[in-house]
């Protein structure tokens, strides 16, 4: 007598099909939102034979916050079995920056360009320096909005590579936030992104299609993508124009 095939825990239906209902809901990362000036992205797969859950941190400058508060990491946290609405939740969003003992690291009555006269701050208790000066932004193709002035997506965007780890989350905050044990499948620091703006959407896009197939079967050889990864904030103008 043959054996009814088992059924799977988790399908990567099931798993486009959330993605592309938090997308309607506007809980699935733009890239390119219009408050938030992008900086850095990464994305974190994890699975067991019944669990799954993508993790997408997104970093920016949202100038609604102004300051070391809009200053963001957002963890945007998919999965089966959730405690909260996928995607976005309130509990998920950190801010890893904070003034050194040097002083306020932005002017204090606007909050969105460097003081000048302070040049170190703390990410995650830890000093670095930061640059007042043009030459290094343009080494690196940042264009200063205002010459004469570093506004403060400016500087995040000044700090890649070099200290993009310090922005991220750090495995031990990710696991505050998923099933305990969840093991680390797929971890992508760049990767072709939808461009939900413009209404694509994950559940049409080549690396979500893949990474959904991939978490099905536990295969990671699946996960094969062949377009042009676009996550770099260059890729974004509109980020944060509004």
């Amino acid at each position: 007598m043959a054996h009814k095939k088992q059924k799977e825990a988790f399908t990567a239906k099931e798993i486009l099909d959330q993605l592309d209902t938090a997308n309607k809901q506007f809980a699935f990362p733009m890239l390119d939102n219009g408050y938030t000036y992008p900086v850095t992205a990464r994305l974190s797969a994890y699975r067991s034979d019944s669990l799954w859950r993508i993790v997408i941190e997104v970093v920016g400058f949202n100038y609604r916050g102004g300051g070391h508060n809009g200053i963001e990491n957002c963890l945007y946290i998919f999965g089966n079995g959730l405690s909260h609405k996928p995607g976005l939740d309130n509990a998920n969003f950190l801010n890893p920056t904070e003034d050194s003992p040097e002083g306020n690291t932005f002017d204090p009555e606007t909050e969105s360009h460097l003081n000048p006269a302070v040049h170190t701050m703390l990410i995650r208790g830890q000093s670095i320096e930061i640059s007042h000066d043009p030459a290094f932004y343009a080494s690196k193709g940042i264009r200063l909005e205002q010459p004469g002035k570093i506004m403060i997506w400016e500087m995040l965007r000044g700090l890649m590579p070099e200290h993009r780890d310090k922005f991220l989350a750090p495995e031990d905050e990710i696991h505050q936030r998923i099933p305990p044990g969840l093991p680390l499948f797929i971890r992508l620091d760049d990767w072709h992104h939808p461009d939900v703006a413009n209404e694509e959407r994950p559940g049409k896009n080549e690396t979500f299609i893949m990474l959904a197939d991939a978490l099905e079967t536990g295969d990671k050889k699946i996960f094969k993508p062949t377009e042009k990864p676009n996550t770099h904030w260059s890729n974004w103008p509109e980020g944060g124009t509004l």
